[in-house]
């Protein structure tokens, strides 16, 4: 039998392979992506209290939707590496994942809805009041700053324009004092910042523009 025909045998075998075991929200195999492998610095939370990031101590901030947050915190602790293939922006060092591995021996599991935009930020009731050291932006997968992180981990959320009106007050480095509802337990913490400013003592109300 023809060599180069039982190599189009194998390798259309392993496509198909790879097409069933893609997940029904993608029309491709993810794993044909740019793999970013890092060390958990610490996962994010959303004002809703649902893991949906992480940070990697290399520097890269990582997209997850809440149900894949949750299997990859248990899988993969702080401090151990991960696997992320997907999509990095342009112009911010955030990636989107389209699927994770603990490891490169590990079989990857696929993210079968991707966050391809956050969503709105969920309402809530309690009010909280954090202070501590900007760490980095908090990115949109568009690679968009609508917050900030704090070296803490605490997600500090705002609209894109009151991050371009606060400019070099919340750059990293920056002491901050905010104010806002969300959400917080030992799982992280994150709100959506009402007033904001250096200190406790001198807060004002975020900037729409």
């Amino acid at each position: 039998m023809d060599r180069r025909f039982l190599a189009g045998v194998v390798l259309s075998a392993a496509a198909a392979a790879a097409v069933a075991q893609t997940p029904p929200g993608l029309w491709f195999d993810p794993t044909q992506l740019p793999s970013f492998t890092g060390n958990v610095e610490c996962f994010l939370v959303n004002t809703a209290g649902e893991t949906d990031g992480l940070l990697f101590r290399e520097g890269p901030q990582v997209i997850i939707p809440p149900p894949v947050g949750e299997s990859v915190r248990k899988a993969v602790p702080v401090g151990r590496p991960l696997v992320v293939w997907g999509i990095r922006a342009r112009s911010a060092p955030v990636i989107t994942m389209l699927a994770w591995a603990p490891d490169t021996s590990t079989e990857p599991s696929f993210v079968e809805r991707p966050w391809w935009r956050l969503p709105d930020v969920a309402s809530s009731t309690v009010m909280l009041s954090v202070e501590g050291e900007v760490r980095s932006p908090y990115f949109s997968p568009q690679g968009e700053a609508v917050g900030v992180i704090l070296t803490d981990g605490t997600v500090i959320r705002m609209p894109p324009e009151s991050v371009a009106a606060l400019g070099d007050k919340i750059k990293p480095g920056a002491r901050l004092a905010v104010e806002g509802r969300g959400s917080e337990s030992e799982r992280g913490r994150a709100l959506l910042a009402e007033r904001i400013g250096p200190s406790p003592d001198k807060l004002e109300p975020v900037p729409t523009k």
